[in-house]
């Protein structure tokens, strides 16, 4: 009798101990606070020999939000929890440039993105892109708050003047990367 006593406190005591672990666990999960470097998919995109202006896109790309949050949280956050997206860098690469044709080309420039969550694009731009030689164009980026773009479908486009026209089709990546903060 005395075993079986000591059997069910033992029992009771455990599942005390479970259930005061879970809610450990939920008030840890509700303190945890991340400042994730999230990168979308890459867009590529090829600029057709041209003067004058030009306008690419808009290229469509997929990008799981919440398993990418997920997934740099040991499962504890989801994007339900992001609190904060911002730009941190638009680079534009030219990934078959020559002496002639170049980023040197591109007097001004602008990308831009919108989502399936909030279709009004937003873009950065530079102005007075210098007349150097060059593969890469890193576009300035600013502080705007855009966690209302975050969902799973963003959409790209790229459109420029150039100060010189271009004699063969430049095939460009350009990549966004973001600062993600999630909270619990």
């Amino acid at each position: 009798m005395k075993k079986q006593n000591l059997i069910s406190t033992l029992t009771f005591a455990l599942f005390i101990g479970v259930i005061a672990t879970l809610q450990s666990c939920n008030k840890l999960a509700s303190k945890l606070s991340f400042n994730l470097a999230m990168q979308t998919e890459t867009v590529q995109v090829t600029i057709p020999p041209t003067g004058g202006t030009f306008s690419v896109g808009p290229v469509s790309t997929y990008y799981n939000v919440d398993s990418f949050v997920r997934a740099s949280t040991a499962n504890q956050l989801g994007a339900a929890n992001i609190t904060s997206v911002q730009v941190t860098s638009a680079v534009l690469v030219v990934n078959n440039p020559t002496l002639t044709n170049n980023v040197a080309n591109f007097e001004s420039c602008s990308a831009s993105f919108y989502s399936n969550t909030d279709a009004t694009p937003y873009t950065i731009s530079i102005t007075n892109n210098p007349d150097t030689y060059s593969n890469t164009l890193n576009i300035p980026v600013d502080q705007t708050e855009l966690s209302g773009y975050i969902g799973n479908q963003f959409d790209y486009s790229f459109t420029g003047t150039l100060r010189r026209p271009t004699t063969i089709p430049l095939n460009c990546t350009i990549t966004f990367t973001y600062s993600v903060k999630v909270t619990g």
